[in-house]
This record gives C-alpha cells, sequence and structure tokens, in this order.
C-alpha cells in the first residue's frame, strides 16, 4: 500500500539571502495524522541507503541537470497543485521559490511586494521586485505540504527552488554523490544521525560541523591557505565564491577568468579566479583548489558577515553527505 503523509504548514518559509520579500499573510494550520515511510528491517545499514530506509526515511532520486553549463544541478521532480514541476535542490535558498514564468502552468497569482530583487554582488534592480504566492499543494516523494507561502523571482532553467528550511525541517540526507534527498517525516534524529556518522567514518569520510544560521542557512568553518573564515554550503551555487579580503590575505593570485562564471543569483558581478594551496572545509582539507572570488561588500546576504559560498562544484567531486536535520556534512577525497 502507498502511504503518502500530508502536512499542512502554518510558517512562511524564510528567504534565500537573495531573498527578503515582505512577510506573507499568517495561517491557522494543522498536521495532519499520517504514518511514516515504513522501516525496511531487510535494508543493509552498511549503506547510506540501507541505513535511513531502516529508520524510516524515505528515499527520493534526483537527476543531474546542465542549468547553463557545467558543474551539473541537483534537480528534483516534484508536483505543485498537482502539476509537474522541476526543482533545483538548493541549500542556499531560504524557502520555496517558484520561477514567475511557471506562475501560469501551477494557475498561481502573484501577490506584488515593494521588496527589491538582488543580485548577488550587484545592488538591486529599481525596477525588479519579489512576489509571493500561497500553493494549494506540494508535493515530494510520497509527501504533500498544504498550504505552502512561496516567495516569487525571475528563475531560468527551472520552475523553482527546495530551500533549506524544508530540508531541516524533514530531517533531510542529501548525498550529492549518488543523487539522492532522504526525507524522514518525524523530524530530525541525534540516534540516526550518530549511526550515519560512525557508517560513513568508517567509510572514509570527514565529517564537518555544521550550524543553522538564524535565517535557516548551513554555515560551516573552513580556511584559505591558512586564513581562518566561514562559508554558506550552497549546492545552488555553480562554484565555489570566497570574498576577495579573504583572497588578498592569503596572498592568493586572483586572475580575470577567460569566460563569466556565475554565482547562485545568476548576477554579472565581477569575479577572478585563484589557485588555492589548502582549502580547509572544517578538518577536511582538499589541494590545490582552483576558487572564484568576488566582491561581497554589496552582496544581498543572510548576514554583513558572509565571506563566502561552498558551491555544487567541491560538493560534488568530494562526495558530499550532507546530513542536514543532524546539521553535519561528510567529505571524502576522490579514490
Amino acid at each position: 500500500m502507498r502511504l503518502v503523509c500530508v502536512i499542512l504548514l502554518a510558517r512562511e518559509p524564510r528567504m534565500s539571502f537573495a531573498q527578503q520579500a515582505s512577510p506573507l499573510p499568517s495561517t491557522v494550520a494543522t498536521v495532519s495524522e499520517a504514518k511514516p515511510a515504513p522501516k525496511d528491517a531487510t535494508a543493509d545499514n552498511s549503506t547510506l541507503d540501507g541505513l535511513l530506509k531502516h529508520d524510516g526515511f524515505m528515499a527520493v532520486k534526483l537527476k543531474q541537470a546542465n542549468l547553463d553549463k557545467d558543474p551539473k544541478r541537483l534537480v528534483v521532480d516534484i508536483e505543485i497543485n498537482r502539476v509537474s514541476a522541476l526543482f533545483q535542490v538548493d541549500t542556499g535558498a531560504g524557502g520555496i521559490t517558484i520561477a514567475r514564468g511557471s506562475l501560469k502552468k501551477f494557475r498561481l497569482v502573484e501577490q506584488k511586494t515593494s521588496q527589491r530583487l538582488h543580485t548577488l554582488g550587484n545592488k538591486p534592480a529599481s525596477n525588479k521586485f519579489w512576489g509571493i504566492a500561497r500553493l494549494d499543494t506540494f508535493a515530494i516523494g510520497n509527501c504533500v505540504f498544504h498550504g505552502v507561502p512561496v516567495a516569487i523571482k525571475e528563475i531560468p532553467h527551472c520552475d523553482g527552488f527546495l530551500g533549506s528550511p524544508e530540508m531541516h525541517r524533514f530531517a533531510a540526507v542529501l548525498d550529492c554523490g549518488e543523487h539522492a534527498l532522504y526525507l524522514a517525516r518525524r523530524g530530525p534524529s541525534s540516534r540516526t544521525s550518530t549511526k550515519l556518522a560512525a557508517m560513513l567514518e568508517s567509510n572514509g569520510f570527514t565529517q564537518v560541523p555544521l550550524r543553522l544560521t538564524s535565517d535557516h542557512h548551513l554555515e560551516v568553518d573552513c580556511s584559505i591557505d591558512g586564513v581562518p573564515s566561514t562559508i554558506l554550503v550552497d549546492t545552488g551555487s555553480q562554484f565555489t565564491l570566497v570574498d576577495e579580503s579573504i583572497g588578498t590575505k592569503a596572498g592568493i593570485i586572483m586572475k580575470q577568468p577567460i569566460t563569466q562564471v556565475r554565482g547562485p543569483a545568476q548576477g554579472n558581478a565581477p569575479q577572478s579566479i585563484g589557485r588555492v594551496k589548502k582549502l580547509a572545509i572544517g578538518d577536511f582539507e582538499i589541494t590545490d583548489a582552483d576558487i572564484c572570488f568576488m566582491d561581497f561588500k554589496e552582496a544581498d546576504s543572510p548576514s554583513p558577515y558572509l565571506l563566502g559560498l561552498l558551491g555544487i562544484s567541491e560538493l560534488a567531486s568530494n562526495f558530499a553527505i550532507i546530513d542536514v536535520g543532524g546539521l553535519s556534512m561528510y567529505l571524502r577525497h576522490p579514490q
């Protein structure tokens, strides 16, 4: 029998750091009675898939999509108001965001806001604003959300973003190497996270602690050639971006790239590339990494202290497994 969990949401989603739209109208909501995904007693606990299914997680298969150019981003098939949609899995987005070009497809009516649209590294556009709306249903895997408030902006190449608040609410485990997303309706479990850590570390992964910021972004300590900093884990960013001030302190030679690279906001902010001898993410070290640098001073960020984004290029190439519920990330060098 196919089990479906139905959730009614009251809290509006946190907006991404490029997203500070006006507050959405409040809603009195309840959580419906629904059975969680059944535990698989026959699952092999020595594998990520087996361990999580044994603990009642639902597996959602992801796909890779070349949204603009390499590296490819992770996308997932969902349903909005019972209409099929393609969403990018974006830990840098602070909530569910709908592409303005898909509103008619989903039979949505946009409510305009006075909040100007920001582009990372650029000043707000004077003629572009955020919109908001409310979905009747948002379905991913066997989970259906009702009355979901969303933000609206121009998004090329896909129908929207699945952000970090939804992933944290359902204790998501995101496997960037095997392209899978695991969700647990019961929410985060320290017991599952402890077992996950033991299994992954025994398979050569390095555990890196994460912090959840006040606006639901995933932050991690890092260093660039010995210069300490912090960085946000952002699967929606094409490349890893670090503030130019860090590169200068580390003595990195930063050169303009031959082609323009794009960050999470698809802007045209000036960016340069530098070779970093050692990029440390927690206790995990990446040597001889080509990193993008830009000036974050004008960026629309979740805090004025944002100094970088850890993008899908480094995450995928180092087989990142992100335990959003347990606030840990696991990295492993290519064999």
